[in-house]
């Protein structure tokens, strides 16, 4: 029984860091060309704004495919 709740818990972490580095390395990337911008007094790049686009939809596929594969791992092991 440890062994799964082992193996569960690394899978958690693992899925939590990488949506949290994303996120960070996200508003890292956005932080700075909001203040490159706001010294050269040019508008926001339009290519940062397609980034949070993609980087949101990258990060909430992610994290449901997770709590998919979570639940059918758990509906499966509810059958045996």
């Amino acid at each position: 029984m440890a062994p799964k709740y082992i193996s569960r818990m690394i899978k958690d972490l693992i899925a939590l860091s990488l949506t949290i580095g994303l996120l960070l390395l996200l508003v890292f990337i956005v932080a700075g060309d909001f203040y490159i911008a706001l010294q050269t007094n040019r508008p926001i790049d339009e290519d940062i704004v397609n980034l949070i686009q993609m980087s949101i939809t990258g990060i909430v596929g992610i994290i449901s495919g997770y709590v998919v594969g979570r639940k059918s791992k758990d509906d499966k092991d509810d059958e045996l």
